[in-house]
């Protein structure tokens, strides 16, 4: 698996107690929302029971709006009822009050 294949996402800022500050994903199909039956569980009162979607898809890493009350913001567009947008390194998510960054290539957090 090539380093760029590993997604990494990290909450920048939140206004919420977050028990986990980051997740490593590797290709596959994760959820992000408030309850706790998603893959990445936000629990800010301003994000959606079931927010948002990111998954892999032709070596690339997209994310996904899934009809959030709030919206989801990429790189300072609400793309809430638009196609998935591609995330890039360096890209910022706003789901809520929460920022969350996504980093590429790091295969084991160094803490």
């Amino acid at each position: 698996m090539s380093e760029e294949t590993i997604l990494k996402l990290e909450v920048v800022r939140s206004n919420f107690f977050i028990p986990q500050q980051s997740w490593l994903l590797k290709p596959g199909e994760y959820t992000l929302g408030r309850f706790p039956t998603n893959d990445i569980v936000i629990p800010d009162p301003y994000v959606s029971r079931k927010h948002a979607r990111i998954f892999f898809k032709d070596g690339k890493w997209f994310i996904e709006d899934l009809g959030s009350t709030n919206g989801t913001i990429v790189d300072n567009e609400d793309i809430r009822g638009k196609d998935a947008r591609e995330l890039r390194n360096g890209s910022e998510i706003i789901i809520g009050l929460t920022i969350l960054k996504v980093s590429y290539g790091e295969e084991e957090s160094k803490e």
